[in-house]
Parts: C-alpha cells; structure tokens; sequence
C-alpha cells in the first residue's frame, strides 16, 4: 500500500487475459525488465484508475502474461513461468519504489509468490496475505523451482507449493470469514497445509468483507422488476411472480421458491442436485443459476425433464438475472464450505431471502439458525456436507414458509442486518498495524 490515500493493485496473471486497449483510463508507462529463470524478460507495466480512484498497475508479457491460456502452442505448461515472471516484476516494482510504500497486501495464491519474494528483496516491508480458497495453492513440480523463483519455503514433499510460501513468510494472514479461519487452524484437519496454518495460528485472523449497499439495493437495484424495502414486501411478491412467469414456472405466491447460484466445479451445487429427486417430490420450486457446462448442466436438466413445473436451470453468469434471483427467493440455498468472494449469504439477507448455508463453512458466520417459531435466526443452517443433511435443511425452509406472517416477519428482520464494509475496514486496519508492529519487532 502506497503512502498515499489510496491503494495501488498489481493484476494477477490468473484472472485471465485484460485488453488493456479497452481501458479508457489506461496508459503504458514503461518497460520492466527482470532476471528470472537464467534469461531476462520484458515487461509492460500500465496504469489506470478505477472509478472510485483507486490507482491500478497492469503487468503484462506478450509470451507469458498475454492470454488466459495456460498452455504453450506446443502443449507445454506455461502457469510455473507465468506466476514466477509476476511475482519478479511485481516486486521489482516495489523495489524501485520502495520508500512509497508502508506495506503489501496480497490475495490469492499466486499473489503469495509476491509475498515471498519481498521477504527477501525488501525484508523491512511489511506484508499481509489473503487466502481465499487454501485448497487453491499453486503446487508445481519441484523442477519447476527456478522458473517460479522462490526458495525452500516453497518446498514440501510433493515439489513446490506456492501458497505455503506466502503463508510461512507473511506477517499477517486473513480469510474470508472466521469460522474458516478456525477450520483451517483445527487439529483434525489433515488436508493439505494443514499444519502450516497451525503453525501460523498466532497470525491468521478471519475477515469477513461486505457488499456494496448502493449496489445491492432492492429499493434501487435496476434489475428487478419491482423495488421493496424491510417495510414494504409487495414488490418483493412482484419480482417472484415475474421471474416464475419468465421461466414458465407456475405462478404461485403460495409455494416456496429456492434460488442457487454456482458453477458446475461447486462440489455444493452437486450436493444440491443430488438431492434433487427427493427435494422436487415437495411442493417447492427451485430455480438454478450454473456456470460452465458438463455432467453437472445434464443432471440438472434430467430433474427438468422430471419435474419441469418444479426447476428451472439458467446456465451462464448473467448479472442481471442473479439480482432478479436473489430478489424474487424465498430462501437461497448455499451450499459450498467456503467462503465466497460474492458473499452470497449477505446478499440474500439483503434481499429477504433466508439463507441455507453449512454450519461449519466459511458462510455461516452472519447466519444464526432460526428456531421454530421464528422470530429468532436469520437462515437456516445445516451440519454435514451430506445429502441428508441438506435435504433436512430445505425442508426445514420449506416448513416455515408456511407459517406465513412470522415467515414474512423473519424476512424482513434480515434485511435490516448491516452488512457494510465500515467492520471490514477497521479489521484491515487492525490487521495491517498488526502486521507493521509484527515486523518491527
């Protein structure tokens, strides 16, 4: 972070290919050249400025850096040289203008390849690392060592993980939600890094972020058929009654509708299908919003063609239509460990849809389990990743849709609850002193 009023973002390699022609506030400012790998190689650093006025720096290399493509024309692996030609050229970057900067905020996996490398080109900057997903971790052959260019913390017993060696060299790490940062600590688990984020307890603290109360808004939100607030539901009816009509679902202010949103790698969204067949024996509708295609997009198509007055299935990512879900549900059902970036359960509280989350994922942190009478909780929280459980869940949702006014009273209830980014901000604040303070000492 620049000594500044604002923060400077280094793009990942990894979110794909940016046209930086179509950056209207983009400019080239010069060429980078770093040593990586026994050669040299030639980088292309622009700027720009995000409406907010956040200043941006794109890094870019026509043979590494230039497409989402991970491989070569030749079928060679490009993903080793691609993460270690931007970590070098990051942190050269912050080498030459080192004296700007009070610290280094880092998310992701491969951002944590810029984490290490600071450590031992600027071992008097200060660094804090996001951690998103820690199954995504950046795992190359242990040939692979001299393209990425980061030494033995790097190094386990599989060749060179990525993510490990930002954890180990971090003064601060963060996720996206506590419970998933004491998952992560817990003894019994054994999945891998496991017992490097025991190792690192002392530093790792779980910050949930916000969503952005202007743009998630049902009472401006552009996308939606009718606007509604905590003190006025009719327009939240309206938006269920136009999205059932849209998707030729029958029209029925009387049965509970499901939304679920995720991509067809969701292990949760396969969960979901699963239990499908029994779910859709109910009188409930579910509408399902997919990204990508496969296996996943025909199981759910085979529950369409079963019971077609039941589910609907939109593929793509269409942004306008995941605001008219979330606005005309009854409940959304969320059914992921992790914690996700969108913050998909904040979102459908602010739109009065309970949310159905794990109690034991990263999601369940501003959920509280709503008991039967329902004038306590804000969703509906279930305890195995199974599919009895989650059926359990739903039909649980299911039920208290039926009682009507304390079910309306609950929605309404949720969408008061404050999900704003000023408690996220004063926790970065909190982590980034903490990490300043860490490293002097």
């Amino acid at each position: 972070m620049r000594r500044a009023d604002h923060a400077v973002d280094m793009v990942s390699p990894l979110y794909g290919h940016i046209d930086i022609a179509k950056l209207a506030l983009a400019r080239r400012l010069t060429k980078l050249e770093v040593e990586l790998g026994g050669r040299a190689w030639s980088c292309e650093l622009y700027t720009g400025r995000t409406p907010d006025g956040v200043g941006l720096t794109f890094i870019g290399n026509e043979e590494v850096l230039l497409s989402a493509d991970s491989l070569t024309s030749d079928g060679e692996p490009l993903d080793a040289s691609r993460v270690g030609v931007f970590a070098s050229a990051v942190t050269e970057l912050i080498r030459q203008n080192a004296d700007d900067y009070d610290m280094v905020h880092a998310h992701g996996w491969a951002a944590a390849a810029v984490v290490a490398r600071l450590r031992s080109a600027l071992p008097d900057l200060p660094s804090v690392l996001t951690v998103y997903d820690a199954s995504h971790q950046g795992r190359f052959d242990a040939g692979d060592a001299e393209s990425i260019g980061l030494g033995d913390e790097a190094r386990d017993a599989d060749g060179i993980n990525v993510l490990r060696a930002g954890l180990l060299t971090a003064d601060r790490v963060t996720t996206l939600s506590p419970n998933y940062a004491h998952r992560l600590q817990r003894p019994d688990n054994d999945e891998a890094l496991g017992a490097v984020f025991r190792e690192i307890e002392s530093k790792l603290v779980g910050v949930r972020h916000g969503i952005d109360p202007a743009l998630w808004n049902p009472a401006t939100d552009g996308h939606v058929p009718a606007r509604f607030d905590p003190f006025d539901m009719e327009g939240k009816d309206k938006c269920k009654a136009e999205l059932q009509h849209d998707l030729t679902l029958p029209v029925r202010s009387d049965v509970p509708l499901f939304g679920a949103i995720g991509s067809v790698h969701d292990d949760g969204m396969a969960l979901l299908a699963k239990i499908g067949p029994d779910f859709l024996r109910n009188d409930v509708q579910l509408v399902v919003q997919l990204e990508g295609d496969g296996e996943l997009i025909a199981i759910y198509e085979e529950l369409w063609d079963q019971w077609p007055d039941r589910i609907q299935i939109k593929t793509g990512n269409d942004e306008p239509f995941r605001h008219a879900l979330i606005a005309a549900s009854d409940f959304i059902v969320a059914p992921g460990r992790e914690a996700p970036s969108d913050n998909i359960q904040m979102l459908a509280q602010r739109y009065g849809a309970l949310p159905i989350v794990q109690r034991d994922g990263g999601l369940a942190d501003e959920v509280v389990d709503a008991e039967a009478s329902l004038k306590t909780g804000s969703g509906i929280l279930y305890d195995e990743p199974t599919t009895r459980s989650l059926l359990s869940a739903v039909q649980r949702g299911a039920a208290a849709f039926a009682h009507n006014k304390p079910f309306r009273d609950m929605q309404s209830r949720v969408m008061l609850i404050d999900h704003s980014w000023e408690r996220t901000t004063r926790l970065y604040e909190r982590a980034y002193r903490e990490a300043i303070s860490a490293h002097a000492s």
